[in-house]
C-alpha cells in the first residue's frame, strides 16, 4: 500500500508529557504502542509515531489518501495546542501537502428538495456543484456546514500553516455536523442526507433538516471512514447510526455475514433493508422510553452468540456513555479486541448535540 507522509515538530517546554497525553486521549481509538519516549499509532488509514526529541514534540505520520493526510494533521495540530494550553505556537509540516491551503476535500453544494422517510426521519436531497465522484467513492462520512444566513456570501474554511482548518467565526460561523451520505446518484449529482428530527433547542443539525428548503447552500467536508473488510459483521445502533448501518449493508457484497441490532421509537420509524449479504436485522422497538435509556443494544450484544473474533467487525452507534459502556462489555465480557470493534458516540444524553 502507498502512503502519503508528513512530519512536524514544536519547541514545548515538556514535550513529554505531550506525548503521554496523545497517548492517554487516542488509546480509546486505537492501536497504540509504547517505544522508549515515543508513542506508535496504527489505524486502518494509517500510522505514524508521536516522540519527544531535544525539548521538541514531534509527529510523523503516513495516512492513505490525501483526504485522510490532511484530516490527521489538522487533528494533530489541534490537539498539540490544546494538550498545550498555547494558542500562539507556530509549527509547520513538511512532506506531502506541505503547501496546502484550500481544502480539496470541501465541496459546495443546493438543497433540491427535502421529505419524510419516516415521522422522524427526514431526507434532504444536496446536489453538488462538482466532485460528486469523489464525494461518493472517498467514504461513508461527511462534515456539513450549516450557513448561519442563507443572505450572506459563505466564508469557507482554509488550511494554516500549522495543518489545523481555520473555521468562518463571528456572524460568518456556521454550525458543523457530522453525517452518513446515506446514498448518492452520480449521473444526477446528487446525495442524500438523513436527518433525525430531535426535540430540544440549539440543534443547529436537525433545524437544519426540518427547515431547509430548495435552493439553501451547504458547504460538505469528507468524505471519510470506510468500512473494514470483513467476513462477519455486527451492528448495533440507535436513530442516529441507522443510516451508516443501512448504507453499510446496501453496499455490502455477498458472501458476506451481517448481524444488526437496531434500535427505534416504534415500528413506524421502520426502513426498507437492502443488501446482497446475508442479512440478519433486528428491529428494537423502546416504545415510548427516552433515547440512550432503554438499555436494548446493551442486551442484545449481551445475547449475541459470539464465536471468537477472526474475520469479525463490530460497529456501534449510539449514545456516548451507553456507547462506551457497551465497549467495555464486549471487551470484558465477550473478549473482543480493539481491532475489530468500532464504537462511535454519535450524541450526548442531556447535552444540545444532535447527529
Amino acid at each position: 500500500m502507498t502512503f502519503l507522509s508528513a512530519k512536524t515538530s514544536v519547541a514545548l517546554p515538556d514535550p513529554h508529557a505531550i506525548v503521554a497525553a496523545f497517548h492517554e486521549h487516542f488509546a480509546e481509538y486505537m492501536t497504540m504502542t509504547r517505544d522508549g519516549e515515543a508513542v506508535h499509532f496504527e489505524a486502518d488509514y494509517g500510522n505514524g509515531t508521536f516522540g519527544a526529541e531535544d525539548g521538541r514534540f514531534a509527529a510523523r505520520i503516513n495516512c492513505v489518501s490525501e483526504n485522510i493526510l490532511l484530516s490527521v494533521k489538522a487533528m494533530v495540530a489541534e490537539h498539540i495546542v490544546e494538550f498545550s494550553g498555547d494558542t500562539s505556537l507556530d509549527f509547520r509540516w513538511e512532506g506531502d501537502g506541505a503547501e496546502l491551503r484550500e481544502l480539496p476535500n470541501l465541496f459546495s453544494g443546493r438543497v433540491v428538495r427535502a421529505y419524510n422517510l419516516t415521522p422522524k426521519m427526514r431526507r434532504v436531497v444536496i446536489a453538488i456543484d462538482e466532485g460528486i465522484e469523489r464525494l461518493m467513492s472517498g467514504g461513508l462520512h461527511v462534515r456539513i456546514l450549516i450557513l448561519p444566513d442563507q443572505a450572506r456570501a459563505p466564508v469557507w474554511p482554509h488550511v494554516s500553516k500549522t495543518g489545523a482548518i481555520v473555521w468562518a467565526q463571528g456572524e460568518d460561523e456556521q454550525a458543523r455536523r457530522v453525517y452518513t451520505i446515506r446514498s448518492g446518484d452520480i449521473k444526477r449529482g446528487e446525495i442524500n442526507l438523513d436527518f433525525v428530527m430531535h426535540e430540544g433547542d440549539d440543534m443547529p443539525g436537525a433545524h437544519f433538516g426540518a427547515t431547509a428548503a430548495a435552493g439553501d447552500i451547504v458547504g460538505i467536508v469528507g468524505p471519510g471512514g470506510e468500512l473494514p473488510d470483513a467476513e462477519d459483521y455486527v451492528f448495533a445502533g440507535d436513530e442516529t447510526a441507522l443510516p451508516v448501518m443501512l448504507r453499510m449493508a446496501a453496499e455490502m457484497p455477498a458472501g458476506k455475514k451481517l448481524t444488526v441490532y437496531a434500535e427505534i421509537d416504534n415500528e413506524n420509524e421502520r426502513q426498507e433493508v437492502s443488501s446482497k449479504a446475508q442479512v440478519t436485522w433486528n428491529w428494537l422497538y423502546r416504545d415510548g422510553k427516552a433515547a440512550g435509556t432503554a438499555g436494548l443494544l446493551q442486551q442484545s450484544l449481551r445475547s449475541h452468540g459470539w464465536n471468537g473474533h477472526e474475520g469479525l467487525h463490530v460497529f456501534v452507534g449510539c449514545e456516548k456513555s451507553e456507547a462506551r459502556i457497551i465497549k467495555k462489555m464486549l471487551g470484558d465480557e465477550a473478549g473482543l479486541p480493539k481491532t475489530c470493534l468500532h464504537t462511535a458516540g454519535y450524541w450526548v444524553r442531556g447535552a444540545n448535540d444532535d447527529h
